[in-house]
């Protein structure tokens, strides 16, 4: 038989569940990807440069099986079903994916590829455990993460993590022929090798030093102390069992490593949950998830917004991780929570432009994850954080990067600023005039921003 396996955010061959059922079925493979211009034009090109380096390294590790990556650009329903009718396969496999966008094409693509002739299967690959599967004692889907986590922590004794390993693979379909794969964008700094090898070693190097402390240090926005392994698990260049397997692993062989992997853990529950809600409620990427919110009076303000995004706001834990941003395509967690707060509550602009800035520059940049971070930032989402809980720009590059070596790598401006005014250099003696003062009084801001989330919860009442 002759199978068609559609990789998208699967970019590897070990433990790829569609692909192993590929393998098993063919007597000769065609793997494909398909440049959707659609989704490359909404991707920054920091993401587009991890994508384009996860390919050529897939590429390559077809190659050395004797097989090849055939790459075509397009529209996927247009370009699937006319490589079914080109190479007669009876078969295409892939691995499904949640956003709206995604589960239409899907659809498409699927009635498309059975009136040319072949069947469609399609595998959970991406998630631990899809929304469907973890329902509420009522049948409902979970809408607050901590019964949520109980519920999938309990459900994973159940679930068999041994990694899915393909076959031998089969040999290419004769005489197909292949688009090449375009190169990168040029001026991407510090971008991480997007292949399946070098995933799998920052997963180990993670389980080995850094995930023993995470508990304690992921926070600290200057230390290497997260996996780094988001823009792998964005692409799918290691697999969520694999990471999942190997830290249950460690936590059960490594007692003193055992509440840091723990955590770490805690960040793959949250991945699927944040999922689920997507695929549940995809209103959330249109607005909030808690529509009362979607009346929040919002500022137009195009220069407020243009000192956020270049890193000019005055406030140096917040500048520094937006230069970090535009510089690397990446930001720490910490910082991720504390540049969205400042855009909402201090800015008071809507969140949504930030989740977009986000997504055009992100490297792993991903619809739910990345809606799901903005909308708990920004008290509109499911199990957020209260909108009158504000986080301080000052006191929390204070407490997570004490003595800004964070600050100082990405703001050079303030590199001679004392530690005790590093992250409020106007109150310096002699602060450095490179650097342009607080655009906004926070304490002020955070008045204001309460008030008019209240009116906006209230307006509902009337």
């Amino acid at each position: 038989m002759r199978v068609i396996h559609w990789f998208r955010s699967d970019l590897r061959l070990h433990d790829n569940t569609a692909l192993a059922l590929a393998v098993s079925k063919a007597s000769e493979l065609v793997p494909l990807f398909i440049l959707d211009q659609r989704l490359l034009a909404r991707a920054g090109a920091p993401r587009v440069a991890f994508l384009l380096d996860g390919l050529r390294q897939l590429d390559a590790q077809l190659r050395r099986r004797g097989n090849a990556l055939i790459v075509r650009r397009g529209d996927p329903t247009a370009e699937i079903s006319r490589l079914v009718l080109e190479t007669k396969a009876e078969l295409v496999t892939f691995n499904r994916d949640y956003s709206p966008y995604a589960v239409r094409r899907d659809a498409g693509v699927a009635r498309a590829v059975r009136r040319a002739g072949a069947t469609v299967t399609d595998c959970k690959d991406r998630v631990v455990f899809e929304g469907n599967e973890l329902r509420t004692s009522t049948g409902g889907a979970y809408v607050v993460y901590t019964p949520y986590r109980r519920r999938w922590l309990d459900q994973l004794r159940q679930v068999d993590l041994d990694t899915v390993k393909p076959l031998r693979l089969p040999p290419a379909a004769p005489g197909v022929s292949s688009d090449t794969i375009p190169a990168s964008p040029d001026g991407i700094a510090g971008l991480p090798s997007a292949g399946e090898d070098p995933a799998r070693r920052r997963l180990k190097v993670f389980l080995d030093r850094a995930a023993r402390s995470y508990d304690r240090q992921r926070d600290f926005v200057a230390a290497d102390g997260t996996s780094r392994l988001s823009p792998c698990l964005r692409f799918g260049t290691i697999s969520v069992r694999e990471c999942l397997r190997q830290a249950l692993a460690r936590k059960r062989g490594d007692r003193a490593a055992a509440s840091g992997v723990g955590k770490w853990i805690d960040q793959l529950v949250w991945r699927d949950f944040y999922t689920a809600i997507m695929a549940e409620h995809p209103h959330v990427l249109t607005g909030a998830f808690h529509r009362a919110y979607d009346r929040v009076v919002w500022n137009d303000d195009t220069a407020a917004f243009g000192a956020w995004r270049e890193g000019r706001t005055g406030y140096p834990f917040v500048d520094a991780g937006m230069r970090q941003l535009v510089q690397t395509g990446w930001m720490h967690n910490r910082a991720r929570m504390v540049v969205a707060s400042f855009l909402v509550k201090d800015l008071l602009i809507n969140w949504q432009r930030g989740e977009a800035f986000f997504m055009q520059h992100l490297v792993d940049g991903d619809p739910a994850n990345n809606n799901g971070g903005w909308q708990w930032c920004a008290s509109t989402g499911t199990d957020a954080q209260p909108y009158f809980r504000i986080f301080n720009p000052v006191t929390q590059g204070e407490r997570f990067d004490p003595k800004g070596e964070y600050v100082r790598r990405y703001v050079p401006e303030l590199r001679t600023v004392a530690d005790r005014f590093v992250h409020r250099p106007w109150a310096a003696p002699s602060p450095p005039r490179a650097y342009p003062p607080p655009i906004v009084d926070h304490a002020e801001r955070r008045t204001l921003a309460v008030a008019r989330f209240e009116a906006a919860r209230n307006a509902g009442e009337d």
